[in-house]
């Protein structure tokens, strides 16, 4: 005998999706948005990225606005996707605060793992982590 469960779904009818679903979208695309203010007005721009545990890590120019407006603050990081023809779609929606990675075998392991198609290998670049305070995510799926 099988048993199906439903999935929680949020008031607008979208399914809630679950940590260890958040974050495996969050692996599956290397282009997120990172959101956070700047001159007292917010600014949210594409970063590449990668997962550590349930952090994301992201790399900026070194000395750059991205790292002086971000460490230290709040922010948002978002990744999404969504095939119109299907009616489907996800969005994972991560809120923490930024902090500077200086560990130097964290910035050489992060360094093998992530693809840049912005910043230069041999830049001088800053590592971000964006330490979760809260990740959540949901999934549309058109009834059939």
């Amino acid at each position: 005998m099988t048993i199906m469960t439903e999935k929680p779904t949020d008031r607008h009818g979208l399914e809630v999706l679950s940590l260890s679903e958040c974050l495996a979208l969050l692996r599956s695309r290397p282009l997120g948005r990172i959101a956070y203010l700047e001159a007292g007005g917010p600014t949210v721009v594409p970063v590449n990225h990668l997962v550590d545990g349930s952090s994301v890590v992201l790399r900026s120019l070194g000395g750059g606005k991205l790292d002086k407006a971000v460490v230290g603050a709040d922010v948002a990081f978002q990744l999404d996707d969504h095939d119109p023809a299907r009616g489907t779609g996800w969005s994972v929606l991560v809120r923490g605060r930024a902090t500077l990675v200086e560990d130097q075998e964290e910035i050489d392991r992060f360094r093998a793992s992530l693809d840049s198609w912005a910043v230069e290998e041999e830049a001088d670049v800053s590592w971000i982590r964006i330490v979760p305070e809260e990740i959540s995510g949901r999934r549309l799926r058109r009834a059939e």
